[in-house]
Parts: C-alpha cells; structure tokens; sequence
C-alpha cells in the first residue's frame, strides 16, 4: 500500500483535499492519507471521515515545532528566516519580498533591527547569485533539522510527502527531516501569490503542483526550482465554483443575510490586513449607499477578511469599528468567514458555500486585488481595486498606500488584462460601481481570458489533473 502524508497548517489544504474529491480519487486508488492536523481537529476530523479507513489524521506538532523554533537558536532561526523570506531572484518581480524585509525592518527594535539591517549584504548576494542560494539552503537545512517526526515517518512508512507551501511555515521542519531519509516531497501550491511572495524555500521540496505557467515561471525564474519538477494542475478547488457544488440558491442566501432581492448586490471584500487597513474604504462605500450616490438602488455585503480575527489589536479594532460602522446601516450587511476547530487561519473548505454564493450573486466585487479577483472573474462578477490611500495608516505598524499595489505582480496581472478597474478617489469608485453596475458584461473577454491564464483548467479539471500527477509521484497507476 502506498502512503502519502500531507502536512496541514491552514484552512484552505483541508478544503484542497477533503472538499473537492481530491483525496476520494487518491483512496480510491489504495492510496493511504494520513493528514497532520492542529490537535483540536483531530477528534472532529477522525468522525467526520470514519467510514474512509485510508484517510487517518494524526498531529502536526505545532507545539514541538514551536518550542523549538523558541529555544534552539531562537535568534539565530529568526535572522535566517528572514533572510530566506527577502531573498530569492529578480528574474521575477520583487515587490513581495521586498515588502517582507521592509516590514521587518520597519517593526523590529534594539539590536534586533541592527541585526537585520547588517544581513542586508547577504541578502543582495542571494538575489544575486544562485549558487549561494543553493549553499543558504543547504547551511539552513543541516543547522535547523530538529527531528520532530521520526515515529510517525517509521509508523507510516511515506512514500511521498507533500505540504501547501515549500517549508514557508512550519512544515520545513517535516520536510527537512523527509528529505534526510530519502523520500519523495511535493509542494500543492493553495494560494495564487504564494511563488513569488515568501522568498527562497525553507526546505528542499522535489516537486510542486501550481495553477498555471505564471506559477512556473515564477519558481523556475525566481526560486531556482527545475522546470521538469514542476505541473501545471490548476487549482482543485475552484473545480467547486464551476461545478456550483457549494452554491446556495439566490432566494435562500439573500434571506439568510437579510437582502433585498430588488437591489443590486455590491460585495466588497476586506484586504490582507497587513497591507493596510480596510476601515476607510467600508466608510466610504457605506456612505455611496446610505447617500444614495449610484444610479441604481444597491446593497452592501461586507465579507471581513481572516486577519480580522487574529490576536493583533489593530485588526480586532478594525473589526469591531467596521461592526459599529454599518450597524445603523439598513442596506450594508456584514459577514464573517467560517472557522474550522482549532486555530487555523478562516480560509477553511468549510465557508466555501457562503464565498461561493457571495460570489455568484453579487453584481460587483469590489477589493484591492485579492484572490477573490480571480474568483470573481472566474464567475464572469466585474471587479473594482479600490487603492484609496489610508489617511492613517497603521499606527506604529509598517503599512503600504494602496496606490502602490497596482505594480504589484499578481495586481500587474489584472491591469494588463483589463479584467478589472481601480478606484484611487472616492469619485472613481463611484463612477467604476455605476459602469459594471449599468453593463455587467463590459470586460467579459478580460475577465475569460485572465482566469485562463491564472488558472488554466475552467471546465472542472483540475482535481482529476492534480490527483493524476500525485498518483505518478505515488508510482499509481490510475
């Protein structure tokens, strides 16, 4: 029987295999899958999946991983992070990892920020030669391989190993240890700027499943990754939008939110909160609708991000003065993502039925260029970038003005398309809301044509194309 263990740290790696049918084909094969899960969701998990005798759950360890990364070398695992994060080459564009280093650099204090300024050397020497990019990878997996998993790997026996991010998170610890012993490892890319956003990998990972030849251009290009160990399986989850598996009937999701059926819906969904805040844009588009500023009479559903949820101040008090914002507001609504149990991040397969019907019933998403712009035009929904610049910021806290996002490299991808429009004035967002909102079908061609290219499979693809490129790496045969 062949084995495979896949390493979860979020939300979305459960929907990715458990919501799609993606670990039914691999089971169906004789595949067994034994999934590392938070503690909190072993129990639940186990239940839900008892009559699948091949899907078995056992513990991540993130609290081993964690005490580790806190006591072996805490500073020095720090510096090495990030200089991983900041560094990878600029064949592809470097905003991302350029962001990560200012951050950093921008939050830290003492002799922590002197020390981060002093590796900058280093750095500019990763960007900038590939064989010491290759030594860094070698130096950081032979110091930091704390052999957190040598039980489970001996239970279980893997025959490949696979994880949602190439050792980004915690899981370089899994599969550090993996490639010591031989076996075979493989990155499911989950998130569309994840090539090009978290620097060099924490671990050595042979294979990767991506979305597209964007995605293989950026690891081959930027991370040095060789292209025969890269496929282009699309993103399984999405097989779900097109398939309307999680879609909940107008009639039904506009009841359960309280909408009026006579208005036109504008769903706005808040932004990674380490960009900036949100806060200013929800005001601005709650007074377009309580002034009556379109041409047509609207609705707003604000979808809050999973960073709003999180322990930080700043983005629990963003969420509570969103709340307080539209409480008085009749025609805005407000929704919170589902939680899975346990802490992973609010991106779980669990809410894709609300973002699935939220995406299928609006007439317009506004954002500033998240993932749900590719989602939305994979619903043939117009998009509107809202890059209104924050009058504050975040205080204290590194924060970008949002008229710097468009150059950004999965932003960059939208504008040259003209799958979407941006708002930089209050003015603007009113007169891009009117266009779509007057003619859905402006930008249709733009919008087909970039879920294409960032997406590849648009006709329920792509977990049969991913399932049979896992089952090869499994030495299956389908």
């Amino acid at each position: 029987m062949k084995t495979a263990i896949i390493f979860v740290d979020h939300g979305l790696t459960i929907g990715y295999y458990l919501f799609t049918g993606l670990a039914e084909q691999l089971t169906n094969q004789g595949v067994r899958l034994v999934f590392l899960v938070e503690e909190d969701l072993i129990e639940k998990l186990r239940k839900d999946y008892a009559t699948n005798t091949l899907v078995v759950f056992e513990s991540a360890r993130e609290a081993a991983c964690l005490k580790y990364q806190n006591n072996h070398q805490r500073a020095v695992q720090e510096i090495v992070e990030y200089v991983r994060g900041a560094s990878m080459s600029p064949r592809i564009p470097m905003t991302y990892v350029d962001t990560h280093r200012q951050r950093k650099e921008y939050e830290s204090i003492g002799r922590h920020k002197f020390a981060l300024k002093a590796v900058r050397p280093l750095i500019y020497l990763l960007r900038s030669s590939r064989i010491a990019r290759r030594a860094f990878r070698n130096l950081q997996n032979k110091l930091f391989s704390p052999k957190l998993y040598a039980d489970l790997l001996d239970q279980y026996k893997p025959d490949l190993v696979i994880s949602s991010t190439a050792g980004w998170r915690l899981d370089r610890y899994l599969l550090r240890e993996v490639k010591e012993r031989g076996i075979r490892t493989v990155m499911t890319v989950v998130g569309w700027d994840n090539p090009s956003a978290h620097g060099l990998p924490g671990a050595d990972v042979e294979f990767a499943n991506v979305w597209s030849g964007i995605h293989v251009w950026e690891l081959s290009d930027g991370l040095d990754w060789p292209k025969d160990k890269l496929h282009i399986g699309g993103m399984p989850l999405y097989d779900g939008y097109i398939n309307k598996t999680w879609l909940i009937p107008r009639e039904e999701y506009f009841k359960i939110h309280g909408l009026d059926p006579e208005k036109k819906l504008i769903a706005y969904a808040a932004t990674a909160l380490s960009i900036s805040p949100n806060l200013h844009i929800v005001e601005e588009l709650t007074r377009i609708i309580t002034e009556n500023k379109l041409s047509v009479p609207v609705q707003l559903l604000i979808r809050l991000h999973p960073n709003h949820f999180k322990s930080q101040k700043n983005y629990q008090d963003e969420c509570e003065k969103i709340y307080e914002v539209t409480r008085n507001c009749p025609d805005v609504h407000v929704v919170a993502p589902k939680a899975l149990a346990g802490g992973l991040p609010r991106y779980s397969g669990e809410d894709f039925p609300e973002k699935a019907s939220m995406l299928a019933h609006c007439d317009v998403l506004v954002t500033i260029y998240s993932t749900m712009v590719v989602e939305a035009a994979l619903h043939d929904k117009p998009s509107i970038s809202v890059c209104i610049d924050s009058p504050t910021g975040w205080p204290e806290n590194f924060w970008i003005p949002l008229h710097d996002v468009p150059s950004w490299p999965t932003a960059a991808r939208v504008n040259k398309l003209g799958a979407g429009m941006n708002a930089f004035t209050a003015e603007e967002l009113v007169t891009t809301l009117d266009a779509y909102l007057s003619d859905p079908s402006l930008h249709r061609q733009n919008r087909m044509r970039f879920v294409e290219q960032e997406i590849t499979f648009l006709h329920g693809e792509a977990t049969g194309e991913t399932a049979a490129f896992l089952l090869k790496l499994l030495d299956v045969e389908k």
